[in-house]
């Protein structure tokens, strides 16, 4: 098959494209000029995901597309996250025309209504969107976007993966923590159930939703197992060799100062750097039943977290390439 990855030069699309040449498929990279992936046997095309031209020009003669292009930065104007958000995701729908589609959703999708919430993928979308960055707020529409296409009969699957890590992206201490000396003040609580996915862990997924005429119009929750966040500081700290101290500060305290700021702010016509709804969210711990990705794709994560921290940790990790098994290749 020859498949279409958008966001190829990302952190995630790069380790889709290295693992579907593993499987000896033809990748074909769309990628902003000058921004060719450095992947031998990969084909490039260049163009912007906010025209439709260059899109459908990129899916010309391609099998199937991966779509990993995003914005993600926290930061820019509401124009540009919908425009390469939610646009670009109507586009790449429109120009697969019958083809099948991964899209590679978020986890901020979902509604986390209370501490301890079991998620799956037919728990309801986040209500709180508004409350949000426009990173989730825009990700959340091309969720629904990519999802309606599927109850319409497209060859549409979503994956949602946790937060993601690997080699060249140090995963998080926490949701929320600050540094100070030899401590780490860790907003919430030692118990937190934090959401990781190692990215090689994710792009096994999407290749097997790709090899699964069943996972047509299927979303797909992708999160490596979850440990309580002070089991996971220990490991971080011993393979870091990290000398500092975790401090968990609870977030109850916070909330009235948040509510108070987000006043403040709205009255002073601006938007408040946090939100007693993002503090919840930060917090508020949810087990992601994965049990859907298991049964219907085959999908274990290989990558456990000691080794794959060893790897994230590691100071040449940056360009370091996965170790891929071989799989049968499925037309």
């Amino acid at each position: 098959m020859t498949i279409l990855v958008t966001g190829a030069t990302g952190f995630l699309g790069r380790r889709v494209a290295l693992r579907l040449l593993a499987d000896g498929h033809a990748v074909r990279a769309f990628v902003r000029p000058g921004r060719a992936p450095d992947l031998a046997a990969v084909s490039v095309v260049e163009g912007d995901l906010r025209r439709g031209d260059d899109i459908d020009r990129a899916a010309l003669g391609a099998d199937a597309i991966v779509h990993c292009g995003a914005r993600v930065e926290t930061s820019g104007r509401r124009e540009e996250f919908e425009q390469t958000n939610v646009e670009a995701t109507r586009r790449v729908l429109a120009a697969a025309a019958g083809r099948p589609v991964v899209h590679v959703s978020s986890l901020s999708v979902y509604d986390v209504r209370r501490d301890g919430d079991v998620i799956t993928e037919d728990s309801p979308y986040e209500s709180g969107a508004g409350d949000r960055g426009l990173y989730s707020q825009t990700k959340l529409a091309a969720d629904r976007l990519a999802m309606a296409a599927a109850a319409a009969g497209a060859a549409v699957t979503v994956v949602r993966p946790g937060v993601l890590y690997g080699p060249g992206r140090r995963p998080p201490l926490a949701r929320q923590s600050v540094a100070f000396r030899s401590l780490r003040f860790i907003l919430g609580s030692p118990r937190y159930l934090l959401p990781l996915a190692h990215a090689d862990n994710v792009a096994e997924a999407i290749a097997l939703a790709l090899a699964a005429p069943a996972a047509r119009g299927r979303a797909y929750t992708l999160v490596d197992p979850q440990i309580p966040l002070c089991d996971y500081l220990e490991i971080y700290r011993s393979i870091a060799r990290a000398r500092w101290r975790p401090v968990f500060v609870p977030a109850a305290p916070l909330l009235p100062l948040a509510g108070a700021a987000a006043m403040l702010f709205r009255a002073l016509g601006r938007r408040a750097p946090v939100s007693p709804h993002q503090i919840r969210r930060a917090t508020w711990s949810a087990l992601f039943d994965c049990s859907r990705a298991r049964e219907e794709l085959g999908w274990v994560p290989r990558i456990k977290l000691a080794p794959g921290l060893r790897e994230s940790l590691a100071p040449a990790s940056d360009d370091a390439a996965p170790v891929l098994p071989k799989r049968p290749v499925s037309a």
